[in-house]
């Protein structure tokens, strides 16, 4: 198993021990749905696709607050007997940042995709590490952009766990709404706000995607 797989495999057991760990807070599926606009049907959510489910449960995890903290905010490792590797993926988690970015280049031989990011455009470019997404990209021919958390885990910087794409002819359009949308959003609540946007948009006119199990 390559270091990214050892990663992805201790962010897959790190979520679930964090889960568990923090059941007793009320981190409720179904105000979690509300808050970021996902369909219901009574206390059943209504998930179009994997890339809508991933969605979820990355707001779940980064954006949902209770008592002012959010599930990665809360959880103690200690308590919830992550080992070094899930302890410093948590770590990660807790420092990772969402961004709309559109991909330069592809790296097929390394799994690696080059982006530039379109809300800071004085941020570096970035070697996102990814063997679905790469593959799915050199293999379309084409340029994507996406809005999506990155983290850096030993040096490999790689999604934490979803991605909305787009036709990158309509990024202008998607800047100007999400600069009209969020101009008079207060700090705090910025980044959960900057979520819904996007997927609301990924919602109404997102580009399909292709998902690959690497462990």
């Amino acid at each position: 198993m390559t270091l990214y797989q050892q990663i992805r495999a201790a962010g897959k057991s790190m979520h679930g021990k964090s889960l568990q760990a923090t059941r007793d807070l009320d981190f409720d599926p179904l105000s979690i749905a509300k808050q970021m606009t996902l369909p219901t049907s009574g206390r059943t959510l209504i998930f179009d696709d994997e890339a809508m489910q991933n969605a979820f449960f990355d707001f779940w995890f980064h954006e949902y607050r209770v008592n002012g903290k959010s599930l990665v905010e809360s959880v103690d490792p200690v308590a919830a007997e992550l080992d070094p590797l899930e302890t410093e993926v948590l770590e990660a988690h807790r420092h990772a940042r969402t961004s709309l970015f559109l991909t330069n280049a592809v790296l097929p031989g390394r799994h690696q995709v080059r982006l530039r990011d379109l809300l800071d455009l004085d941020q570096p470019e970035v070697l996102l590490t990814d063997l679905g997404m790469s593959d799915w990209i050199y293999r379309a021919g084409t340029q994507v952009a996406m809005f999506s958390r990155l983290m850096v885990v030993r040096d490999i910087t790689m999604t934490a766990g979803f991605n909305f794409s787009f036709n990158p002819a309509r990024v202008p359009g998607i800047l100007d709404a999400c600069r009209k949308r969020l101009k008079k959003v207060p700090a705090a609540e910025l980044s959960a706000a900057r979520f819904v946007f996007f997927f609301q948009k990924h919602r109404q006119f997102g580009e399909e995607q292709e998902f690959q199990d690497v462990v």
